[in-house]
């Protein structure tokens, strides 16, 4: 997702701390802006831009109406975010930090936006797609079945080439075996009674050893995906194309298998890198304020109290300074593992960046579980750490929001919570403080 892309390079470089990773954050700011600004232009008036794998590919323009629609809204939309990221890619990496706070407010707040019409576009180009490979399969399928009533009506005029016939049989049998795919013909009842080299070897037999089984004991459905089954029980994550012909009275299933394990696979990294901080595995500034938006409207429903709390850690820098970075890093994991300890599994504990973390407390029947568990996090916190040898003190600074009774919009809540942070700061530090103290 290129506008995640853009936010976590925006965030990398307002919480880098070397000039060599701030060059790094925005050189990966400035080219996912100029990629977006390409793509979406493509989209609009066609062009090149560049595909997942960094190669050079060419868009047409959309022509249906809807995709139109989408592709217009995105752009005017992209004009008003793009004019304020301007000042960040003109000034560069040493931009300053109000510049880069405006910038990641707008980026932030249109964030949402901006992947919603995006995704919008993608889902009406995909109908469109889709409706394409549809009628050309119907032709392919209707190709195929008039290949072969024309091969049966050759092999019935044309007897005394049955042998050559065999020949060219074999010889289609050894291109098919050479397609990488896996290829399974099966019958109307989904026995299999054909299948390609390709297709054995997926699933573990020899070049006879599909054949006679059922397809439901090889491919079934699995959390909304399919699954194929290998001989020696273990599971792949299956990609399944089907295809019903009929051949004179017989009814023909051609189904394609393609091991897509490794693609999920990559999916799942690149939705954990978007989504998640990469140094404590935490969720992100982004994740957080989705899961936040959730757990507002299921506290509304359930009449429930929730709580956010925004921690800074006391003492972090002069751990940096003494200790080195590589310390201050291995600090940060621990307080996560500590923090994560001191929270239920419904709960949410992200880090925003730097020494700064959110609790996100949710089903909470009074504010006094709110209490309860920021003297948790403190004990936690004031607890030493053994790093390089050495037992390393900090303390932590605590601003707790509630909703209802403090507000009911995310945005305000963590206003609240910074607020109520600074305030326990502002009394002596290594403490908490409520929103309803700041009146």
């Amino acid at each position: 997702m290129l506008s995640q892309r853009m936010t976590k390079s925006l965030l990398m470089l307002h919480v880098a701390e070397t000039d060599e990773k701030k060059r790094s954050a925005f050189d990966e700011f400035s080219a996912t802006v100029n990629l977006f600004d390409k793509t979406l232009a493509a989209f609009l008036k066609g062009g090149t831009t560049a595909s997942g794998d960094g190669k050079p590919i060419y868009l047409s323009a959309v022509k249906d109406q809807n995709s139109q629609v989408v592709a217009v809204s995105a752009s005017l939309l992209w004009a008003i975010v793009h004019k304020e990221l301007m000042p960040v890619i003109e000034q560069g990496a040493a931009i300053s930090g109000a510049g880069l706070d405006a910038a990641l407010n707008v980026i932030l707040n249109y964030n949402q936006q901006m992947l919603g019409l995006m995704n919008d576009l993608t889902t009406a180009l995909e109908q469109n797609a889709t409706r394409e490979v549809f009628y050309l399969r119907i032709l392919q399928a209707g190709l195929l079945l008039l290949a072969l009533l024309n091969f049966g009506l050759v092999c019935k005029r044309l007897l005394w080439q049955v042998k050559h016939t065999q020949n060219n049989l074999k010889a289609l049998r050894n291109i098919i075996d050479s397609i990488e795919t896996g290829i399974v013909l099966c019958d109307k009842s989904q026995v299999v009674r054909s299948a390609n080299k390709a297709a054995n070897q997926l699933f573990g037999y020899n070049d006879t050893g599909l054949i006679g089984r059922q397809l439901h004991q090889l491919i079934f459905e699995d959390d909304a995906r399919m699954l194929g089954v290998r001989r020696d029980n273990s599971t792949f994550v299956a990609k399944v194309d089907t295809q019903t012909l009929f051949e004179l009275n017989d009814e023909i299933n051609l189904c394609t298998i393609v091991d897509v394990s490794e693609q999920e696979d990559k999916e799942k990294e690149l939705m954990r890198l978007a989504f998640h901080d990469p140094l404590t595995g935490l969720p992100n500034r982004a994740l957080m304020f989705e899961r936040l938006k959730q757990d507002l409207l299921r506290a509304k429903r359930d009449s429930t109290f929730l709580a956010v709390m925004f921690v800074d850690l006391d003492g972090f820098k002069a751990v940096n300074d003494s200790l080195g970075h590589d310390a201050g890093d291995e600090l940060l994991r621990m307080v996560s593992k500590r923090f994560q300890s001191c929270c239920r599994e419904v709960d949410t504990v992200a880090r925003l960046g730097g020494d700064e973390f959110l609790f996100i407390l949710t089903s909470l029947h009074s504010v006094a579980a709110a209490k309860h568990l920021a003297e948790n996090v403190l004990k936690a916190a004031n607890q030493a750490f053994l790093i390089q040898q050495k037992a390393v003190k900090v303390g932590a600074s605590i601003g707790v929001a509630i909703y209802p009774q403090d507000h009911s919009e995310a945005e305000l809540l963590l206003k609240y919570a910074d607020d109520a942070m600074y305030l326990a700061k502002q009394n002596g530090k290594n403490g908490y403080a409520f929103a309803a103290d700041l009146n």
